[in-house]
């Protein structure tokens, strides 16, 4: 580890112990009377009738929804009626909504924060507003992290929930017992064609069952096991399970190294511009070979420039961006990162935007609003698979099923 990053984790740890030990300031029966009282450091003291109230608590003395918070007035300690975390209010009113949902705003609108008001002592407000638009209808605006994800799959949600639109026409995570990816064993709902609650080697297929058929795109013949694709799956170190054959007679998925990773001469892959199988003072390329670190310690390498800047330069950059870490690194897998990447600048104009699209997957295709993996059952009856047909998306009988089923 780098003599000055250990240095900056003992400060960090000297400031958060004795962070640990340091009484609040409302504790000082100076600013708080309440503090004189058992447990008072718990309390704070309410003018309108002279009475301590326990802190945090929401109710009385304050509106139903709202929390008793402490606040400063010069040097004393005041109680403060708030949103608690999470909540906001909409001004010139007491009742506090959470964020991010539909709250007190019409159909197809979100509770959002008013950023400003949050950094400002006081109240903390909150406005209606539209969700943004996301590439295509395969996919649906997730607001607490301001990004788009494809239905019908885990997204942001906790492993057992899927993502769905409701009738609220907003984004949230459910689990309906009536749902064809629900799995009464745990009660939980799980994505089709990923793990889910399976053994390794079998997935989560249509009909609420786990399976593997050698038909899909998901088996991989040397093992005989299906594995969630775009996911490490049976590869070596550094590789992704992906689609790299789409035919008329079904989709092929093998190991190849994941994005911005090169394979090295032992055969596994390594971030680029990372140490990776490399010595200490050196890098691994494009091309999977070991080159010398060309920047000094502080500096970034530009692989575009092929030179090295301070990280926060705007020169290698577009107008509104400026040279920053790596951060889709980890450190704790891949090791330290050379790489220099241009991100938005504070206060910039950035014309940055990252589009995902359901055509941007190898292998996916949009049926019914929703992004399915082709040559597997998706949306179709059984012993149909979904294919690509001139242009068009159907549901055609697998070669090897005689189900019956006409182009749909």
């Amino acid at each position: 580890m780098e003599e000055w990053f250990k240095k900056v984790v003992l400060m960090w740890l000297v400031v958060l112990s004795n962070a640990a030990v340091l009484p609040p300031p409302w504790a000082d029966v100076q600013s708080n009377p309440c503090a004189s009282h058992p447990r008072g450091w718990l309390m704070l003291y309410w003018p309108m009738d002279g009475k301590c109230y326990t802190i945090y608590k929401k109710g009385h003395p304050c509106p139903d929804t709202q929390e008793l918070s402490p606040g400063r007035r010069g040097s004393m300690t005041v109680a403060e009626c708030k949103c608690p975390p999470g909540t906001a209010q909409l001004p010139h009113t007491t009742t506090c909504h959470k964020l991010f949902e539909r709250g007190p705003c019409r159909v197809g609108e979100y509770f959002a924060p008013v950023e400003e008001s949050f950094k400002k002592r006081g109240e903390r407000q909150g406005i209606c507003v539209r969700p943004k638009q996301c590439a295509d209808e395969t996919l649906v605006y997730w607001p607490p992290d301001d990004r788009c994800y494809y239905r019908m799959t885990q997204g942001p949600c906790f492993l057992g929930s899927i993502l769905e639109v409701g009738k609220d026409g907003l984004a949230n995570c459910t689990c309906r017992k009536t749902s064809s990816n629900y799995w009464s064993t745990d009660d939980s709902c799980y994505p089709h064609y990923s793990r889910g609650p399976c053994e390794k080697g079998q997935l989560f297929l249509p009909g609420s069952r786990c399976g593997c058929e050698s038909h899909l795109p998901h088996y991989h013949n040397e093992t005989k096991g299906c594995y969630e694709l775009d996911s490490p799956g049976p590869c070596p170190k550094g590789h992704t399970f992906s689609i790299v054959e789409v035919s008329s007679k079904g989709s092929r998925a093998e190991c190849k190294c994941k994005s911005f990773h090169a394979r090295a001469s032992d055969g596994a892959c390594y971030r680029m511009y990372t140490r990776g199988p490399c010595d200490q003072d050196e890098m691994i390329t494009r091309d999977g070979r070991c080159t010398k670190v060309p920047c000094a310690r502080g500096r970034l390498y530009s692989p575009k420039r092929r030179r090295c800047y301070r990280p926060g330069a705007t020169e290698p950059c577009p107008l509104g961006e400026v040279l920053s870490f790596d951060f889709e690194a980890r450190p704790a897998v891949d090791g330290l990162s050379h790489n220099g990447v241009c991100a938005c600048g504070p206060g910039g104009l950035c014309l940055r935007k990252k589009v995902i699209t359901c055509l941007s997957k190898p292998g996916a295709a949009i049926f019914g609003n929703t992004c399915h993996t082709l040559h597997t059952q998706g949306p179709c009856p059984e012993g149909a698979w979904l294919i690509r047909d001139k242009g068009m998306v159907k549901c055609q009988c697998r070669p090897d099923n005689n189900c019956g089923v006409g182009d749909r």
